[in-house]
């Protein structure tokens, strides 16, 4: 039997093993979830975002801005506080991903070259100005937003998930227990990060491996939802979520 017949019968014998395992366990679906309806619940989500350009084959995409944005969760419009390049006059590194929320102010931290240490910024939520420069001394340690007001701690995600079985959820502590919020079957490569409690305590708040915003509520008053809102976003690029700040009311 010739070389080419072999590599032919071999092609086919692997097409035929992948329909069987296919067949057997199935293409598993991404979760489905329903859309947020403006209204029901209020104040605004912050996240941490990146405006990238779109780059189809390599290299990856170049990275054209990084800024704090506000979900408004009652008009489900988004809002640009602040961006590197409005703070590139006291430094070029400026440390977008570990913002905080801090006494009702974002604080961001940068490296300021001239005294060859760190520093911070206070800036205003609503306006995006900024309020006060502190010193490195008195930068306050990173708010823990994985325990709510009544004391209840969320589960990370990738403790919680199981991704041989291809399930994942959403999961917090109460006391010894450990209590449901959001169960399903999804691909192995689909995640959740990133999980913070709204102000009251009630909905946690979500991205996912697809760049959505999910909502979920602890005592199931709302379904899983999506959270679909109008972007603010002017260039002719692709803006991905990268973390959360908070939920403010």
């Amino acid at each position: 039997m010739s070389q080419s017949k072999v590599a032919l019968l071999a092609s086919g014998a692997i097409m035929i093993i992948a329909i069987i395992i296919v067949g057997l366990f199935g293409v598993v679906p991404l979760p489905e979830y329903s859309i947020y309806s403006s209204g029901d619940l209020r104040g605004s989500i912050l996240l941490h975002i990146e405006d990238q350009t779109k780059n189809i084959v390599p290299p990856a995409p170049d990275i054209l801005d990084a800024c704090i944005v506000a979900i408004d969760m009652e008009t489900l419009k988004e809002k640009e506080i602040v961006c590197s390049g409005e703070l590139y006059s006291y430094s070029y590194d400026i440390y977008f991903y570990d913002a905080q929320i801090y006494q009702g102010k974002i604080l961001i931290r940068y490296w300021e070259e001239r005294i060859n240490k760190e520093s911070g910024l206070l800036i205003d939520m609503d306006t995006g100005k900024i309020l006060e420069k502190i010193d490195s001394d008195d930068i306050p340690r990173e708010a823990s937003y994985e325990i709510n007001v009544n004391g209840e701690k969320l589960v990370d995600p990738y403790e919680s998930s199981d991704y041989n079985s291809r399930t994942i959820g959403i999961y917090y502590q109460k006391g010894i227990e450990i209590v449901e919020v959001f169960k399903s079957k999804a691909p192995s490569n689909y995640y959740f990060h990133s999980l913070m409690w709204s102000p009251d305590g009630e909905h946690i708040v979500a991205l996912d491996s697809e760049d959505n915003l999910l909502v979920f509520s602890k005592n199931k008053k709302i379904n899983a939802s999506k959270i679909v809102f109008d972007q603010e976003i002017d260039i002719d690029g692709e803006r991905e979520y990268l973390s959360l700040l908070g939920w403010t009311n």
